[in-house]
């Protein structure tokens, strides 16, 4: 399955990805706001989309521009399909592609998968506080702040919160005419 917006096409992740996420992902400035410690290596990437292909609590797709440029990662991970809920995670690993609405429109179209694909009822994510761009993005798109973990993660010699959010079908469905 595709997913295409008016900038991005989100795609199912593939095995010949690895190498440019690879690349992309151990960029030190951009690590800061991705759970990784070590860097990581085409052996290791490939076998990260290897064993998350056929789980059944996990989907993930690659995020490419409409001319066909690998820019980054998004999906769901720990899927429940008795309370329907997941949790969401996205990343635009191409620097140049920040600040251009494309995280936006990804996170819209997997919230429109979510809720009109799937039908889960919840979806959730968690956000480093010092990742205010994210935030701001969640935010426009519904998600609203359930709560912080405090001093959960320790990046470059400071402790920092993690965020908690969420966005319920009611709320992607009050919401549906602004957000696709």
């Amino acid at each position: 399955m595709k997913l295409m917006g008016k900038l991005i096409l989100l795609r199912p992740m593939e095995i010949e990805d690895a190498e440019k996420f690879v690349e992309l992902i151990n960029d030190e400035e951009l690590r800061q706001y991705l759970s990784l410690v070590l860097p990581i290596n085409k052996y290791a990437e490939e076998n990260w989309i290897k064993n998350n292909t056929n789980k059944l609590d996990v989907v993930n797709f690659s995020i490419e521009t409409l001319d066909g440029v690998l820019i980054g990662g998004t999906g769901l991970k720990d899927i429940d399909w008795i309370n329907r809920s997941a949790e969401f995670g996205i990343g635009i690993f191409d620097k140049r592609y920040w600040n251009k609405g494309m995280g936006t429109e990804a996170t819209r179209l997997m919230l429109k998968y979510s809720f009109e694909y799937l039908n889960l009822n919840r979806i959730y994510l968690r956000a480093y506080e010092f990742n205010k761009r994210a935030i701001r993005v969640y935010e426009k798109c519904g998600f609203l702040i359930e709560g912080k973990e405090r001093q959960a993660r320790y990046i470059k010699g400071k402790y920092w919160d993690v965020i908690r959010m969420s966005i319920l079908a009611d709320d992607y469905w009050r919401n549906f005419e602004s957000q696709v």
